[in-house]
């Protein structure tokens, strides 16, 4: 395919809108969940409510994530996470929309207030309790000796702790929902970038973006559902194709 019409359209946009998924972090090694091979192949998936009621399930879902995360927490970047980190820097990022809870585009260069983690994301753990933030690293680190069921520290609480990401059974954020719609109502380009765009209600944000008549790129190596209101609709390696045509 051409590219320079796709390159002209990213050249004249000023307030581009990003969704990505795990799509985007598989050439940094990390596997995503739906692929044969993938996670969910591996691992059996705990709800919330297993997590709050369970504690066999939970000490499983512990251990699951000492397993997991630290790989994740090794990945470095690919080029693809870094050409967007350059684009937030020249100022054309409006909004950065991700599924994935790994942490990689806050180390490609994307700015905080530039990232909606709208899954939540694995380089923290969260009270259940009284919300209260911990870094990962430090949870697992004392996992053993907790019996893979560690607890809030202040001595008031004493709450169940979880990665703080979006579990099977919980919500998302209602704030981040918010924000997403307003970054797809609100750009003049809107890119979808390694996401199946099946997950619900993040892939409907697509259509809030066509619904506003902004334009579309969509960049999969799979079909989605979504290819149709795509202006351009490409299947290439991200890593390769995003810093041909972001600048």
């Amino acid at each position: 395919m051409d590219l320079s019409k796709i390159k002209d359209l990213i050249r004249k946009s000023n307030k581009i809108t990003i969704l990505t998924g795990a799509g985007i972090s598989t050439e940094s090694g990390i596997a995503d969940y739906r692929s044969p091979g993938g996670v969910w192949e591996q691992y059996k998936y705990v709800t919330l409510q297993e997590i709050m009621h369970d504690t066999e399930k939970r000490k499983y879902y512990w251990r699951y994530k000492k397993e997991t995360i630290p790989s994740m927490s090794n990945a470095e970047p690919n080029a693809a996470h870094k050409a967007i980190g350059k684009l937030d820097n020249e100022g054309k990022l409006y909004y950065l929309l991700t599924q994935n809870i790994d942490g990689l585009h806050e180390k490609g260069g994307v700015s905080g207030e530039r990232i909606i983690n709208l899954h939540g994301t694995n380089l923290e753990a969260i009270c259940l309790s009284c919300k209260t933030i911990y870094d990962i690293n430090t949870t697992l680190a004392r996992l053993e000796e907790c019996d893979y069921d560690p607890r809030c520290e202040k001595k008031e609480c004493g709450g169940i702790l979880k990665p703080n990401t979006v579990s099977f059974g919980q919500n998302l954020n209602p704030l981040y929902l918010e924000t997403a719609e307003k970054a797809s109502k609100e750009c003049d380009l809107f890119m979808a970038l390694g996401s199946s765009l099946v997950v619900h209600p993040v892939c409907s944000f697509v259509e809030v973006a066509h619904r506003y008549s902004k334009p579309i790129i969509i960049i999969n190596r799979d079909p989605t559902p979504y290819d149709h209101l795509a202006r351009y609709k490409l299947t290439d390696s991200l890593a390769e194709i995003l810093p041909k045509i972001l600048f």
